[in-house]
């Protein structure tokens, strides 16, 4: 029989190396052996979401939500399935919850900037990037929103101090998100 520490363990790892599917079955595994382990549904939720298997990872972790409660990481990840869902609105109320619980959260500020940004609303998105790089100033992809920010709204030389800032940090892409 499997240990569960073990099969978290191998699920992390396929994880990071983007092998979702696999890690999948591993979390799976787990949760065949502990039906009702956060751990195991949290995790199997992340992996859902990056193989892009939204609606299944939105189940599992809306079932951490009721057998935990909120939590300033499981609000992220909903968010960010809600996000991808394309679902603004709840992208957005499930960041500015995670905020209430931790406002100290730069990610969280960034993806809200990045909800802000994607409807136009770059006074309140330069507000959130600003606020995630005062947080973590070595954020290279809240640099990068923050510079496409302040180049929609004509802010030269902001833009051109966080564009030395993307280049230092080697942040360049699409506007990002967590884990985009």
């Amino acid at each position: 029989m499997d240990n569960p520490n073990t099969l978290n363990d191998r699920g992390m790892a396929l994880t990071q190396a983007g092998r979702y599917d696999d890690a999948i079955k591993y979390f799976t595994k787990g949760l065949e052996l502990e039906p009702s382990n956060p751990v195991f549904l949290y995790n199997r939720g992340e992996a859902l979401r990056r193989a892009g298997r939204l609606a299944e990872a939105k189940a599992d972790l809306e079932s951490v939500l009721s057998l935990q409660g909120e939590e300033a990481d499981l609000l992220l990840a909903l968010g960010l399935v809600a996000y991808e869902d394309d679902d603004y609105d709840l992208a957005e109320e499930r960041y500015e919850r995670a905020l209430v619980l931790r406002s100290a959260f730069p990610e969280a500020w960034n993806d809200l900037g990045v909800v802000k940004f994607r409807r136009g609303d770059y006074p309140e998105a330069r507000l959130a990037f600003e606020k995630a790089v005062a947080l973590d100033p070595g954020f290279g992809d809240a640099w990068f929103n923050l510079r496409d920010t302040y180049e929609e709204l004509g802010l030269k030389r902001e833009w051109a101090k966080a564009a030395a800032k993307v280049k230092e940090l080697g942040s360049e892409g699409d506007l990002e998100g967590e884990d985009n």
